[in-house]
């Protein structure tokens, strides 16, 4: 059902860019949704685009343009792809700070190369309520931005049952999570990935509460658990078939959670929509220092069951990368085995594919053997 649902949405902004406005993947979209306007997600297309096996084209191209190959693999993707012209032109662009550096310079410059207007949500990185009442203010400042850009007024009644729909659809999938400890459910990794879309800037939609009701249902008439859980951190590299033939579908191992997906669950009080929305980016696990990322992580394998986790250190990603040997050291003080593995999540050409396969089969073979 996520697959459906980020496959749709994908399609939206290109069949409708006229109603369609860019938004990063943080980015709170009720209001956008309340305006009846399509999210355009730079990452969710870098991802779509990767999966047509067409991405060495554009990142070629953002390269010979000055994008270093440091930068975000998703977002030189859809650089290059835009202004190769295959994007169209969105409306404007609406984006948070929220959670790297790449997100400062990619929207900034694709503002510049299709001439729309932006509007930046700063987020601080140290999270506190008046941090909250910071960033609610912004957003009420964001949706006048919106209305000036339409020319269209935003319900407020429209916009608080978005709020209130995404309020249900975390605590759903929090439940989920909490059901999913005891049950074996078999999936794709890129299931991971569409659930995160899904989460994040499709919450608040119909169709995103229905599908946490679905994964509800699925989980209660799921068989007992068996096999080897793990949780995995960060994005998934979904185009390694040597690592799907490991992962999808199997019996023997199963990914349980990746924390794409459960980052910014947070409990808030949706009659007040601006704050609630606010909340859910400020306390978001990507906010702040690293440890922050990995003390949810922690509580995420508890609540999960996991035997051991995965931190993946997505190529340009330097909070991943930054924050690796200590992720290791404080999952396996709370006695969680923890690989690192490195790759890139849409990049071909960093190769290895083989490797990365063979590293997660040893350390599946390692986490069987301590239950021996």
């Amino acid at each position: 059902m996520a697959a459906v649902q980020t496959t749709a949405s994908m399609i939206a902004p290109l069949a409708h860019p006229e109603r369609a406005a860019m938004a990063s993947l943080f980015l709170p979209c009720e209001p956008l949704q309340a305006a009846g306007l399509h999210p355009y997600s730079c990452e969710g297309f870098g991802c779509f685009l990767a999966g047509t096996q067409a991405e060495q084209a554009f990142l070629q191209y953002a390269e010979s343009e000055g994008l270093p190959d440091t930068f975000c693999s998703y977002h030189r993707v859809f650089i290059g792809a835009a202004e190769l012209g295959l994007m169209p032109r969105p409306r404007f662009i609406l984006n948070t700070t929220l959670a790297c550096d790449a997100n400062l310079l990619t929207f900034r410059r694709l503002a510049e190369h299709f001439g729309v207007p932006q509007f930046v949500v700063d987020v601080p990185y140290e999270p506190s309520q008046e941090a909250v009442d910071y960033v609610a203010g912004q957003l009420r400042e964001m949706v006048k931005f919106i209305e000036g850009q339409t020319g269209q007024a935003i319900s407020e009644d429209v916009l608080s049952a978005a709020v209130a729909r995404s309020q249900r659809s975390m605590d759903n999938f929090s439940r989920f999570m909490t059901m999913k400890a005891e049950k074996r459910m078999l999936s794709a990794v890129t299931d991971q990935m569409f659930t995160a879309f899904t989460l994040h800037n499709l919450l608040g939609t119909e169709e995103t509460e229905k599908f946490t009701i679905k994964c509800l249902k699925e989980a209660k008439n799921a068989p007992a658990a068996s096999g080897k859980r793990l949780l995995w951190m960060h994005t998934i590299p979904y185009w390694v078939h040597p690592l799907r033939d490991v992962l999808d579908y199997s019996e023997k191992v199963q990914i349980v959670g990746c924390d794409m997906s459960f980052e910014g669950l947070v409990k808030a009080d949706p009659t007040d929509p601006y704050r609630a929305m606010a909340e859910r980016i400020v306390y978001s696990a990507f906010n702040g220092p690293v440890q922050r990322r990995i003390d949810r992580g922690i509580a995420a394998a508890r609540q999960l069951k996991a035997d051991g986790v995965i931190w993946f250190c997505h190529w340009g990603c330097k909070h991943t990368l930054g924050g690796a040997q200590l992720a290791k050291q404080k999952f396996e003080e709370a006695g969680y085995p923890c690989l690192i593995l490195d790759g890139d999540g849409c990049d071909r050409s960093h190769g290895g594919e083989g490797q990365m396969a063979t590293r997660v089969e040893a350390f599946i073979e390692m986490l069987e053997g301590e239950q021996a």
